[in-house]
Protein backbone atom coordinates (compact mmCIF):
# COMPACT_ATOMS: atom_id res chain seq x y z
CA UNK A 1 0.00 0.00 0.00
CA UNK A 2 1.24 3.74 -0.82
CA UNK A 3 1.61 6.07 1.99
CA UNK A 4 0.05 9.29 2.31
CA UNK A 5 3.08 10.66 4.84
CA UNK A 6 3.92 13.79 4.47
CA UNK A 7 5.92 16.32 6.45
CA UNK A 8 3.81 18.57 8.80
CA UNK A 9 4.79 21.87 8.04
CA UNK A 10 3.86 21.18 3.96
CA UNK A 11 0.50 20.24 5.15
CA UNK A 12 -0.34 22.98 7.55
CA UNK A 13 1.27 25.61 5.23
CA UNK A 14 -1.63 25.19 2.91
CA UNK A 15 -4.59 26.04 5.87
CA UNK A 16 -6.03 29.21 6.39
CA UNK A 17 -5.32 31.22 9.29
CA UNK A 18 -6.97 30.49 12.16
CA UNK A 19 -10.50 32.72 13.24
CA UNK A 20 -10.00 35.60 16.21
CA UNK A 21 -10.23 33.71 19.39
CA UNK A 22 -10.93 36.55 21.27
CA UNK A 23 -14.45 37.10 19.85
CA UNK A 24 -14.88 33.10 19.86
CA UNK A 25 -14.02 32.63 23.88
CA UNK A 26 -16.26 35.04 24.45
CA UNK A 27 -19.41 33.91 23.07
CA UNK A 28 -18.69 30.44 24.82
CA UNK A 29 -18.21 32.31 27.59
CA UNK A 30 -21.30 34.21 27.16
CA UNK A 31 -23.48 31.09 26.66
CA UNK A 32 -21.95 29.06 29.68
CA UNK A 33 -22.97 32.04 31.84
CA UNK A 34 -26.37 31.47 30.53
CA UNK A 35 -26.59 27.11 31.04
CA UNK A 36 -26.89 24.89 34.33
CA UNK A 37 -26.43 22.07 32.13
CA UNK A 38 -23.72 19.63 33.02
CA UNK A 39 -21.15 17.71 30.84
CA UNK A 40 -20.50 14.33 31.79
CA UNK A 41 -17.82 12.40 29.76
CA UNK A 42 -17.82 8.87 29.57
CA UNK A 43 -14.29 7.55 29.44
CA UNK A 44 -13.41 4.37 27.83
CA UNK A 45 -10.20 4.16 29.34
CA UNK A 46 -8.52 6.79 31.76
CA UNK A 47 -6.01 8.35 29.35
CA UNK A 48 -9.54 11.05 28.80
CA UNK A 49 -8.45 12.84 31.45
CA UNK A 50 -5.13 14.20 29.98
CA UNK A 51 -5.96 18.09 29.00
CA UNK A 52 -8.06 18.98 32.23
CA UNK A 53 -7.39 19.91 35.37
CA UNK A 54 -8.92 19.87 39.26
CA UNK A 55 -11.59 17.79 37.72
CA UNK A 56 -13.40 14.77 39.34
CA UNK A 57 -13.36 11.20 38.18
CA UNK A 58 -15.66 8.74 39.25
CA UNK A 59 -14.79 5.13 38.83
CA UNK A 60 -18.11 3.39 40.22
CA UNK A 61 -21.01 5.36 40.00
CA UNK A 62 -24.88 5.11 41.65
CA UNK A 63 -27.98 7.51 41.87
CA UNK A 64 -26.93 9.26 45.21
CA UNK A 65 -23.57 9.79 43.75
CA UNK A 66 -24.61 11.23 40.12
CA UNK A 67 -27.02 13.54 42.04
CA UNK A 68 -24.43 14.56 44.51
CA UNK A 69 -22.12 15.77 41.40
CA UNK A 70 -25.30 17.14 39.73
CA UNK A 71 -25.59 19.24 42.29
CA UNK A 72 -22.10 20.81 42.50
CA UNK A 73 -20.65 24.08 40.97
CA UNK A 74 -18.34 22.37 38.52
CA UNK A 75 -19.42 22.12 35.25
CA UNK A 76 -17.94 19.00 34.45
CA UNK A 77 -17.34 15.28 35.76
CA UNK A 78 -15.85 12.34 34.16
CA UNK A 79 -17.38 8.56 34.38
CA UNK A 80 -14.85 5.75 33.75
CA UNK A 81 -16.59 2.95 32.12
CA UNK A 82 -13.10 1.27 30.92
CA UNK A 83 -15.54 0.33 28.51
CA UNK A 84 -12.76 -0.67 25.40
CA UNK A 85 -11.02 -3.13 27.31
CA UNK A 86 -14.58 -5.35 26.77
CA UNK A 87 -16.29 -6.91 24.29
CA UNK A 88 -19.29 -4.80 22.59
CA UNK A 89 -21.70 -6.15 24.21
CA UNK A 90 -20.57 -5.48 27.81
CA UNK A 91 -19.71 -1.91 26.38
CA UNK A 92 -23.69 -1.99 25.59
CA UNK A 93 -24.87 -2.94 28.17
CA UNK A 94 -22.41 -0.16 30.80
CA UNK A 95 -23.53 2.20 28.49
CA UNK A 96 -26.88 1.22 29.42
CA UNK A 97 -26.97 1.18 33.04
CA UNK A 98 -24.74 4.77 33.05
CA UNK A 99 -27.03 6.53 30.86
CA UNK A 100 -30.21 5.49 32.69
CA UNK A 101 -28.16 6.24 36.04
CA UNK A 102 -27.53 9.83 34.50
CA UNK A 103 -31.35 10.49 33.19
CA UNK A 104 -32.74 9.55 36.99
CA UNK A 105 -30.45 11.97 38.63
CA UNK A 106 -30.98 14.33 36.23
CA UNK A 107 -34.84 14.07 36.90
CA UNK A 108 -34.08 14.21 40.05
CA UNK A 109 -32.04 17.30 40.05
CA UNK A 110 -33.87 19.33 37.62
CA UNK A 111 -30.31 19.51 35.64
CA UNK A 112 -29.75 19.24 32.10
CA UNK A 113 -26.45 17.33 30.54
CA UNK A 114 -24.67 16.84 27.79
CA UNK A 115 -23.15 13.95 26.99
CA UNK A 116 -19.41 13.22 25.62
CA UNK A 117 -18.06 9.95 24.82
CA UNK A 118 -14.51 10.01 24.79
CA UNK A 119 -12.37 7.42 23.21
CA UNK A 120 -9.84 7.08 21.52
CA UNK A 121 -7.68 9.84 18.94
CA UNK A 122 -6.49 6.61 16.69
CA UNK A 123 -10.08 5.51 16.41
CA UNK A 124 -9.99 2.76 18.32
CA UNK A 125 -13.35 1.58 20.36
CA UNK A 126 -16.83 0.59 20.37
CA UNK A 127 -18.14 3.29 18.01
CA UNK A 128 -21.40 3.51 16.96
CA UNK A 129 -22.08 0.91 19.67
CA UNK A 130 -22.22 3.08 22.47
CA UNK A 131 -23.11 6.42 20.64
CA UNK A 132 -26.25 4.01 19.50
CA UNK A 133 -27.33 2.78 23.00
CA UNK A 134 -26.75 6.41 24.45
CA UNK A 135 -28.74 7.89 22.03
CA UNK A 136 -31.63 5.24 22.79
CA UNK A 137 -31.67 5.35 26.38
CA UNK A 138 -31.69 9.71 26.24
CA UNK A 139 -34.48 9.54 23.70
CA UNK A 140 -36.44 6.66 25.82
CA UNK A 141 -35.92 8.44 29.46
CA UNK A 142 -36.02 11.48 28.27
CA UNK A 143 -37.25 12.42 25.37
CA UNK A 144 -34.01 13.62 23.68
CA UNK A 145 -33.85 13.85 19.98
CA UNK A 146 -30.64 14.41 18.58
CA UNK A 147 -29.86 16.38 15.47
CA UNK A 148 -26.46 15.22 15.22
CA UNK A 149 -23.54 12.42 16.25
CA UNK A 150 -20.29 14.43 16.89
CA UNK A 151 -17.25 13.49 15.53
CA UNK A 152 -14.30 14.80 16.81
CA UNK A 153 -10.68 12.70 17.26
CA UNK A 154 -8.89 15.77 17.14
CA UNK A 155 -5.94 15.55 20.26
CA UNK A 156 -3.40 18.09 19.50
CA UNK A 157 -0.97 17.06 22.38
CA UNK A 158 -0.77 13.79 20.81
CA UNK A 159 -0.20 15.09 17.10
CA UNK A 160 -3.72 14.15 16.36
CA UNK A 161 -5.30 16.38 13.38
CA UNK A 162 -8.38 16.14 11.33
CA UNK A 163 -7.82 18.22 7.52
CA UNK A 164 -9.67 18.04 4.76
CA UNK A 165 -11.92 14.82 6.93
CA UNK A 166 -8.05 13.21 6.92
CA UNK A 167 -7.52 11.97 10.51
CA UNK A 168 -3.88 12.30 10.83
CA UNK A 169 -1.03 11.24 13.25
CA UNK A 170 2.11 12.63 13.85
CA UNK A 171 4.91 10.86 13.80
CA UNK A 172 8.73 12.60 14.45
CA UNK A 173 7.48 15.69 12.27
CA UNK A 174 5.51 13.57 9.69
CA UNK A 175 1.77 12.93 9.59
CA UNK A 176 0.79 9.58 8.84
CA UNK A 177 -3.04 9.13 7.32
CA UNK A 178 -4.50 7.03 10.73
CA UNK A 179 -5.42 3.79 8.44
CA UNK A 180 -1.96 3.40 7.43
CA UNK A 181 -0.49 3.51 10.98
CA UNK A 182 -0.23 0.43 13.47
CA UNK A 183 -3.41 1.62 15.85
CA UNK A 184 -5.31 0.60 12.33
CA UNK A 185 -4.12 -2.95 12.88
CA UNK A 186 -5.80 -3.56 16.32
CA UNK A 187 -7.41 -7.15 16.24
CA UNK A 188 -9.97 -5.77 18.26
CA UNK A 189 -10.99 -2.11 16.87
CA UNK A 190 -8.97 -2.90 13.32
CA UNK A 191 -10.09 -0.26 10.14
CA UNK A 192 -8.77 0.66 6.91
CA UNK A 193 -9.97 4.02 5.93
CA UNK A 194 -8.45 7.37 7.01
CA UNK A 195 -11.29 9.84 5.93
CA UNK A 196 -13.19 10.11 8.60
CA UNK A 197 -16.47 9.78 5.85
CA UNK A 198 -15.68 6.35 5.06
CA UNK A 199 -14.58 5.40 8.26
CA UNK A 200 -18.62 6.08 9.77
CA UNK A 201 -19.72 4.41 6.69
CA UNK A 202 -17.76 1.47 7.26
CA UNK A 203 -18.14 1.29 11.01
CA UNK A 204 -21.48 1.28 10.69
CA UNK A 205 -21.79 -1.01 8.03
CA UNK A 206 -23.30 0.66 5.04
CA UNK A 207 -26.53 1.59 7.55
CA UNK A 208 -24.91 5.08 7.03
CA UNK A 209 -23.96 5.74 3.79
CA UNK A 210 -20.77 8.13 3.21
CA UNK A 211 -22.66 10.61 1.61
CA UNK A 212 -25.21 11.14 4.55
CA UNK A 213 -22.17 12.19 6.33
CA UNK A 214 -21.48 15.80 7.43
CA UNK A 215 -18.45 17.36 7.42
CA UNK A 216 -17.27 20.70 8.68
CA UNK A 217 -14.24 21.56 6.63
CA UNK A 218 -11.48 23.57 7.96
CA UNK A 219 -12.14 26.44 5.36
CA UNK A 220 -16.08 27.71 6.95
CA UNK A 221 -14.06 27.55 10.57
CA UNK A 222 -11.39 29.83 10.16
CA UNK A 223 -12.79 32.11 7.42
CA UNK A 224 -16.63 32.09 8.80
CA UNK A 225 -16.21 31.04 12.59
CA UNK A 226 -19.21 30.33 14.48
CA UNK A 227 -21.80 31.85 11.99
CA UNK A 228 -20.82 29.38 9.74
CA UNK A 229 -20.38 26.27 11.62
CA UNK A 230 -24.25 27.34 12.60
CA UNK A 231 -25.61 27.49 9.34
CA UNK A 232 -24.23 24.24 8.19
CA UNK A 233 -25.69 22.66 11.58
CA UNK A 234 -29.11 23.97 10.69
CA UNK A 235 -28.98 20.99 7.55
CA UNK A 236 -28.17 18.15 10.34
CA UNK A 237 -31.43 16.21 11.89
CA UNK A 238 -31.88 12.83 12.65
CA UNK A 239 -28.42 12.07 15.04
CA UNK A 240 -26.46 12.47 11.57
CA UNK A 241 -23.14 12.05 12.13
CA UNK A 242 -21.28 15.31 11.87
CA UNK A 243 -17.34 15.41 11.00
CA UNK A 244 -15.38 18.04 12.55
CA UNK A 245 -12.02 18.91 11.47
CA UNK A 246 -9.58 20.40 13.61
CA UNK A 247 -5.79 21.36 13.65
CA UNK A 248 -5.67 23.45 16.89
CA UNK A 249 -7.38 24.44 19.81
CA UNK A 250 -8.75 27.61 17.97
CA UNK A 251 -10.83 25.44 15.48
CA UNK A 252 -12.38 23.50 18.46
CA UNK A 253 -13.37 26.88 20.08
CA UNK A 254 -15.10 27.84 16.81
CA UNK A 255 -17.03 24.37 16.64
CA UNK A 256 -17.85 24.69 20.51
CA UNK A 257 -19.02 28.40 20.23
CA UNK A 258 -21.81 26.78 17.29
CA UNK A 259 -22.66 24.06 19.09
CA UNK A 260 -23.43 25.26 22.67
CA UNK A 261 -25.34 28.31 20.58
CA UNK A 262 -27.33 25.57 19.32
CA UNK A 263 -28.14 23.71 22.34
CA UNK A 264 -29.22 26.91 23.46
CA UNK A 265 -31.97 27.15 20.87
CA UNK A 266 -33.09 23.74 21.94
CA UNK A 267 -31.30 21.36 19.25
CA UNK A 268 -29.30 18.36 20.75
CA UNK A 269 -25.91 16.47 19.83
CA UNK A 270 -23.80 13.73 21.79
CA UNK A 271 -20.30 13.69 21.49
CA UNK A 272 -17.69 11.44 19.95
CA UNK A 273 -14.40 13.38 20.26
CA UNK A 274 -11.08 12.78 21.85
CA UNK A 275 -9.75 14.66 24.70
CA UNK A 276 -8.69 18.12 23.06
CA UNK A 277 -12.60 18.66 23.00
CA UNK A 278 -13.10 18.28 26.84
CA UNK A 279 -11.79 21.44 28.32
CA UNK A 280 -13.31 23.67 26.02
CA UNK A 281 -16.14 22.26 25.80
CA UNK A 282 -16.30 21.70 29.80
CA UNK A 283 -15.29 25.26 30.20
CA UNK A 284 -11.96 24.21 31.99
CA UNK A 285 -9.12 26.76 31.25
CA UNK A 286 -6.21 25.02 29.43
CA UNK A 287 -2.89 24.84 31.44
CA UNK A 288 0.53 23.78 31.07
CA UNK A 289 1.91 21.05 32.24
CA UNK A 290 2.78 21.21 36.10
CA UNK A 291 6.21 22.62 36.71
CA UNK A 292 8.25 19.72 39.21
CA UNK A 293 7.90 22.00 41.76
CA UNK A 294 3.83 23.07 41.63
CA UNK A 295 3.62 19.02 41.48
CA UNK A 296 5.54 19.05 44.49
CA UNK A 297 3.85 21.06 46.11
CA UNK A 298 0.15 19.47 45.14
CA UNK A 299 1.37 16.29 46.98
CA UNK A 300 3.47 17.29 50.00
CA UNK A 301 0.80 16.59 52.54
CA UNK A 302 -0.01 12.85 50.46
CA UNK A 303 0.08 10.14 52.88
CA UNK A 304 2.78 7.53 51.25
CA UNK A 305 5.93 6.47 52.63
CA UNK A 306 8.78 8.49 51.39
CA UNK A 307 11.31 6.10 51.80
CA UNK A 308 9.38 3.33 49.46
CA UNK A 309 10.39 2.92 45.89
CA UNK A 310 7.92 3.87 43.14
CA UNK A 311 6.26 1.56 40.95
CA UNK A 312 6.03 1.58 36.76
CA UNK A 313 3.68 -0.44 35.19
CA UNK A 314 3.94 -1.26 31.63
CA UNK A 315 1.05 -3.04 29.91
CA UNK A 316 0.61 -1.24 26.53
CA UNK A 317 2.68 -2.73 23.68
CA UNK A 318 2.24 -0.31 21.24
CA UNK A 319 5.31 0.78 19.16
CA UNK A 320 5.73 3.99 21.04
CA UNK A 321 5.21 2.49 24.44
CA UNK A 322 8.01 0.02 23.76
CA UNK A 323 10.27 2.71 22.59
CA UNK A 324 9.63 4.71 25.69
CA UNK A 325 10.16 1.72 27.82
CA UNK A 326 13.46 0.56 26.08
CA UNK A 327 14.78 3.97 27.18
CA UNK A 328 13.40 3.69 30.63
CA UNK A 329 15.47 0.33 31.10
CA UNK A 330 18.50 2.17 30.69
CA UNK A 331 18.01 4.38 33.69
CA UNK A 332 20.42 3.66 36.25
CA UNK A 333 19.45 2.71 39.67
CA UNK A 334 16.14 1.23 38.02
CA UNK A 335 14.84 -2.01 38.63
CA UNK A 336 13.19 -3.86 35.72
CA UNK A 337 11.20 -7.07 35.83
CA UNK A 338 9.68 -8.58 32.66
CA UNK A 339 6.61 -10.31 33.23
CA UNK A 340 6.06 -13.43 30.84
CA UNK A 341 2.68 -13.06 29.08
CA UNK A 342 2.82 -16.99 27.39
CA UNK A 343 3.86 -17.62 30.99
CA UNK A 344 0.23 -15.78 32.37
CA UNK A 345 -1.86 -17.86 29.17
CA UNK A 346 -0.91 -20.83 30.30
CA UNK A 347 -0.96 -23.06 33.83
CA UNK A 348 2.16 -21.37 35.44
CA UNK A 349 0.13 -18.02 35.49
CA UNK A 350 0.12 -18.44 39.55
CA UNK A 351 3.73 -19.11 39.71
CA UNK A 352 4.86 -16.17 37.57
CA UNK A 353 2.55 -13.92 39.41
CA UNK A 354 4.27 -15.11 42.87
CA UNK A 355 7.37 -14.59 41.18
CA UNK A 356 7.25 -10.59 39.65
CA UNK A 357 5.27 -10.14 43.22
CA UNK A 358 8.46 -10.93 45.41
CA UNK A 359 11.03 -9.56 43.63
CA UNK A 360 8.78 -6.06 42.95
CA UNK A 361 8.22 -6.23 47.05
CA UNK A 362 11.89 -6.14 47.04
CA UNK A 363 13.34 -3.62 45.54
CA UNK A 364 9.99 -1.22 46.78
CA UNK A 365 11.07 -1.84 50.11
CA UNK A 366 14.97 -1.11 49.15
CA UNK A 367 13.73 2.11 48.53
CA UNK A 368 14.44 1.22 44.57
CA UNK A 369 12.16 2.74 41.71
CA UNK A 370 10.79 0.16 39.95
CA UNK A 371 9.53 -1.16 36.27
CA UNK A 372 7.35 -4.24 35.50
CA UNK A 373 6.54 -4.34 32.19
CA UNK A 374 4.88 -7.22 29.72
CA UNK A 375 6.88 -9.22 27.61
CA UNK A 376 7.11 -7.39 24.32
CA UNK A 377 5.80 -10.42 21.82
CA UNK A 378 1.96 -9.95 21.00
CA UNK A 379 -0.32 -12.72 21.38
CA UNK A 380 -3.82 -11.61 19.51
CA UNK A 381 -5.43 -15.21 19.49
CA UNK A 382 -8.03 -16.06 16.76
CA UNK A 383 -10.40 -12.99 16.49
CA UNK A 384 -10.79 -9.97 18.43
CA UNK A 385 -12.62 -11.38 21.44
CA UNK A 386 -10.08 -13.95 22.13
CA UNK A 387 -7.64 -11.02 21.85
CA UNK A 388 -9.77 -9.05 24.55
CA UNK A 389 -9.66 -12.21 26.65
CA UNK A 390 -6.05 -12.40 26.70
CA UNK A 391 -6.12 -9.08 27.49
CA UNK A 392 -7.64 -9.37 30.12
CA UNK A 393 -5.65 -12.34 31.79
CA UNK A 394 -2.52 -9.81 31.66
CA UNK A 395 -4.65 -6.98 33.13
CA UNK A 396 -5.99 -9.31 35.94
CA UNK A 397 -2.27 -10.52 36.83
CA UNK A 398 -0.96 -6.92 36.79
CA UNK A 399 -3.96 -6.48 39.10
CA UNK A 400 -2.66 -9.11 41.57
CA UNK A 401 0.62 -7.92 41.41
CA UNK A 402 0.23 -4.11 42.86
CA UNK A 403 -2.50 -5.47 45.27
CA UNK A 404 -0.17 -8.41 47.08
CA UNK A 405 2.73 -5.75 47.44
CA UNK A 406 3.34 -5.86 51.15
CA UNK A 407 4.95 -1.99 51.06
CA UNK A 408 2.91 0.65 49.22
CA UNK A 409 5.10 2.56 46.38
CA UNK A 410 5.90 6.26 46.83
CA UNK A 411 3.89 6.96 43.63
CA UNK A 412 2.65 4.76 40.59
CA UNK A 413 3.01 5.25 36.89
CA UNK A 414 0.87 3.14 34.40
CA UNK A 415 1.52 3.03 30.89
CA UNK A 416 -1.28 2.22 29.27
CA UNK A 417 -5.01 3.01 28.96
CA UNK A 418 -6.07 -0.31 29.86
CA UNK A 419 -3.53 -0.98 32.59
CA UNK A 420 -4.36 2.34 34.46
CA UNK A 421 -7.99 1.35 34.53
CA UNK A 422 -7.81 -1.63 36.15
CA UNK A 423 -5.06 -0.40 38.42
CA UNK A 424 -6.81 2.33 39.43
CA UNK A 425 -10.18 0.46 40.40
CA UNK A 426 -9.51 -3.44 40.85
CA UNK A 427 -5.24 -3.34 42.74
CA UNK A 428 -6.00 0.29 43.95
CA UNK A 429 -9.95 0.39 44.79
CA UNK A 430 -10.11 3.71 43.48
CA UNK A 431 -13.85 5.34 43.59
CA UNK A 432 -12.58 8.49 42.68
CA UNK A 433 -9.93 11.12 42.16
CA UNK A 434 -8.98 14.55 41.87
CA UNK A 435 -6.78 15.07 38.10
CA UNK A 436 -4.30 17.71 39.61
CA UNK A 437 -3.40 18.33 36.02
CA UNK A 438 -0.67 17.49 33.27
CA UNK A 439 3.04 16.20 34.06
CA UNK A 440 4.01 16.36 30.91
CA UNK A 441 1.80 16.74 27.89
CA UNK A 442 -1.08 14.77 27.06
CA UNK A 443 -0.20 12.35 30.76
CA UNK A 444 -2.53 13.70 33.59
CA UNK A 445 -1.32 12.91 37.24
CA UNK A 446 -4.61 11.53 39.63
CA UNK A 447 -4.40 13.00 43.32
CA UNK A 448 -6.41 9.17 44.70
CA UNK A 449 -9.78 9.36 46.84
CA UNK A 450 -9.72 8.78 50.45
CA UNK A 451 -11.70 5.76 49.93
CA UNK A 452 -8.59 3.72 48.04
CA UNK A 453 -6.34 2.07 49.15
CA UNK A 454 -3.77 4.54 49.08
CA UNK A 455 -5.80 7.78 49.59
CA UNK A 456 -3.46 10.67 47.98
CA UNK A 457 -0.70 8.88 46.31
CA UNK A 458 0.41 10.59 42.78
CA UNK A 459 -1.34 8.47 40.29
CA UNK A 460 -0.03 8.90 36.54
CA UNK A 461 -1.88 7.81 33.51
CA UNK A 462 0.17 7.94 30.94
CA UNK A 463 -1.59 6.84 27.97
CA UNK A 464 -0.02 4.00 25.33
CA UNK A 465 0.77 6.23 22.28
CA UNK A 466 1.44 9.67 23.94
CA UNK A 467 5.12 11.00 24.12
CA UNK A 468 8.47 10.85 22.55
CA UNK A 469 10.88 8.13 23.31
CA UNK A 470 12.38 9.72 26.74
CA UNK A 471 8.07 10.40 28.09
CA UNK A 472 8.80 8.02 30.78
CA UNK A 473 12.25 8.70 31.68
CA UNK A 474 11.08 12.35 31.95
CA UNK A 475 7.71 11.42 33.78
CA UNK A 476 10.45 9.57 36.76
CA UNK A 477 12.66 12.47 36.36
CA UNK A 478 9.89 14.26 37.70
CA UNK A 479 8.88 11.80 40.58
CA UNK A 480 12.06 10.56 41.64
CA UNK A 481 13.11 14.55 42.84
Amino acid sequence: MATWQRPKEEIFEHIEPEYAREAVQERIRHYMSRSRRKVVVLDDDPTGTQTVHDVTVITRWDVPTLVELFRKTDRVFYILTNSRSVAERQAISLTREIVGMLCEASHQTGIEFSLVSRSDSTLRGHYPAEVDEAMEVLNSQLGIDFAGQVILPAFFEGGRYTIDDIHWVEDQGTLVPVGQTEFAKDPAFGFTSSNLCEWVASKTAGRVKQSQVYSIPLSIIRQEGPDGVSRLLHKAASATPIICNAASYADIEVLVAAFIKAEANGKHYIYRTAASFVPIYGGVPLQPPLSPEAFRNRIANRNVASNAGGLIVVGSHVKRSTGQLEKLIETESLVSIELNVERLISSNRQAEITRVVRAVDDSITRGEDTVVYTSRKTITGTDGDEYLKIGDIVSSSLVDIVRNMNTPPRFIVAKGGITSSVLATEALECKSALVLGQIIPGVPVWELGAESLQPGMPYVVFPGNVGDDYGLVSVLDILAN
